[in-house]
């Protein structure tokens, strides 16, 4: 799917759900001033206001989708004022009746300009609509592509979603990558003129923020020794570029899974059909997963049949608004914890501190697609963060015990070639807390983290046992592969400095190795590796032994 074709498609969208809304704000136009002509006859029927109340509602909440900023301030205006009618005595209600026919009929001018600039627009070639489009594109996740193995695989990434920018050498690469933020993701051809992939690598790991963006390299398939190069440039994999598109589609959806961005669900809850489908239509075209629902009866089957990611509640409902609906849902253990955003015309302070308590965000309309999309996506970003951390360690981002025991019970069942376990223990962390301080200890923790994480990209998970015990189970290893990560983590970590008060020192790791033999369960074959780890200790500091 090209960029050209998602963006057609955008505008497809938004155009259809345009033309829709001015033929139904038409209609409910005629109604409107149907209804003010019978409440003039006569004002004792509560159900007219009501009537007349709900369709300003839904003239005011349809037209923010649309950028038709006047038509939504006229909107919300009568809505307002037709909210005072059952208040007012008969000879104020009259004159509001009045004010609110000339609304009504401005509304219908300010509707029908709307509708001929539009045709103009189109008929001259050009579109509005150009806004919304870039908005939703720009929430794409980036991958860069250098030099032309990498190049050639730009399908595989528009199919997963991402977009997609590249150089062809490593000077226009350099300059591309530093004059302007990180990509999401890098793919480097060893081959690429001007320069060394490793080196453009290295540079990239060394900028801020740089530790969640993989990097892989495309070439020729190489020796072990080359990948091990590659993980000390930063790199998170080495892909083959003879290898079929299938199995490099494969690795891409593997290494790129945690930059992806999946198809969330979003459930909307909108009684005004009209904004129901144009809303439906613009999270579908922005690569949500939308269910809409206009009877808020219906609400807990809806809730529990799409496990939202994120419910989009309208503020007034009928007979129920959305705050009823967000307690029920904070009520709810499953989804205590799901965002939820108030779309509302409704700018009362009160309103907005009560949104706040029960809800994420609280949009005001007129909202345009673009501030709708972002908004949505902002939040269920920083939901699917906050849920990443659990099951992982604090301090390093490692796997916590329960989690690291679930992933090795899995390499343990699927992986190719006899896995292998890795226990390692920092030399003397109470000593170095007693004598330089908890916060200094905390950054030699952090420290092998780091260092882990950096070696194991490609080759396995690292979990954090406990205070200064950290776990790595291999997936495609030998133990002499292993044993050859193990010596570089063992230096690296040995020549870190670490600062305190008292002065420059230095800190050391001991491991303990074991093959997957005999052993029936993850808990048998930890114990061997803890058994490795205590005779390591007994050698000395920084030693290894292999069960």
């Amino acid at each position: 799917m090209t960029d050209s074709y998602i963006s057609d498609d955008i505008a497809r969208t938004v155009e259809k759900a345009r033309e829709q809304f001015y033929a139904i704000s038409l209609e409910r136009i005629e109604k409107v001033r149907n209804l003010l002509t019978a409440i003039k006859q006569d004002p004792r029927k509560k159900e007219q206001i009501q009537d007349l109340h709900q369709l300003y509602h839904r003239l005011a909440g349809s037209g923010g989708l649309y950028d038709m900023g006047d038509f939504c301030d006229r909107a919300i205006a009568a809505e307002d004022l037709s909210a005072q009618l059952g208040k007012q005595d008969l000879t104020t209600m009259m004159m509001t009746v009045d004010q609110l026919m000339r609304l009504t009929n401005n509304l219908y001018h300010l509707l029908m300009a709307y509708r001929e600039d539009r045709g103009v627009s189109q008929r001259s070639g050009t579109s509005t609509s150009h806004t919304t489009q870039e908005s939703l594109e720009a929430l794409k996740r980036t991958i860069f592509l250098v030099g032309n193995s990498a190049v050639a695989l730009t399908s595989i990434f528009k199919d997963l979603g991402f977009k997609t920018e590249s150089a062809q050498d490593f000077a226009a690469a350099r300059a591309a990558l530093f004059s302007k933020r990180l990509p999401d993701g890098l793919l480097i051809d060893t081959s690429v003129k001007g320069g060394s992939p490793l080196e453009l690598a290295r540079l990239v790991r060394q900028k801020p923020d740089s530790e969640d963006v993989p990097i892989v390299l495309v070439g020729e398939e190489g020796a072990f020794n080359e990948k091990i190069t590659s993980i000390q440039a930063g790199c998170d994999d080495f892909w083959n570029s003879r290898a079929e598109l299938e199995v490099l589609s494969a690795k891409a959806t593997r290494v790129f899974e945690r930059i992806c961005t999946p198809r969330y669900k979003i459930l909307v809850v909108e009684d005004d059909p009209v904004q129901a489908a144009a809303m439906h239509a613009f999270l579908d075209s922005a690569g949500f997963e939308p269910m809409v629902m206009t009877d808020p009866k219906l609400f807990e089957e809806g809730l529990l049949a799409s496990q939202p990611d994120l419910i989009l509640l309208d503020l007034i409902l009928g007979e129920m608004s959305g705050f009823d609906l967000a307690k029920f849902v904070r009520q709810n253990d499953k989804f205590d914890t799901t965002p939820i955003v108030f779309l509302t015309t409704q700018n009362q302070l009160q309103n907005q501190v009560r949104g706040k308590r029960l809800g994420d965000d609280y949009l005001i309309k007129p909202a345009t697609p673009e501030l709708l999309v972002s908004t949505i996506a902002g939040r269920i970003e920083r939901y699917r963060a906050i849920k990443s951390l659990v099951g992982r360690d604090g301090l390093t981002g490692s796997l916590a015990y329960a989690e690291f025991m679930n992933a090795a019970t899995r390499i343990k069942r699927t992986a190719s070639i006899n896995p292998v376990l890795l226990v390692l223990d920092i030399d003397g962390l109470a000593s170095i807390n007693d004598r330089y301080s908890f916060s200094v200890g905390e950054k030699v923790i952090s420290q092998i983290g780091d260092i882990l994480k950096r070696t194991f990209r490609e080759f396995g998970v690292v979990g954090r046992l406990s205070g200064d015990e950290f776990a790595v189970v291999a997936d495609s290893l030998s133990v002499d592969e292993l044993l050859t990560l193990v010596k570089m983590i063992k230096d690296e970590f040995e020549r870190t400095n670490f600062k305190s008060e008292e002065g420059i020192f230095n800190a050391s790791v001991t491991f303990g190795v074991a093959s997957l033999k005999t052993e029936r369960s993850v808990t048998e074959w930890l114990d061997v590796a803890y058994r490795a780890l205590a005779e390591a200790k007994r050698h000395g500091p920084g030693s290894i032994i292999v069960h």
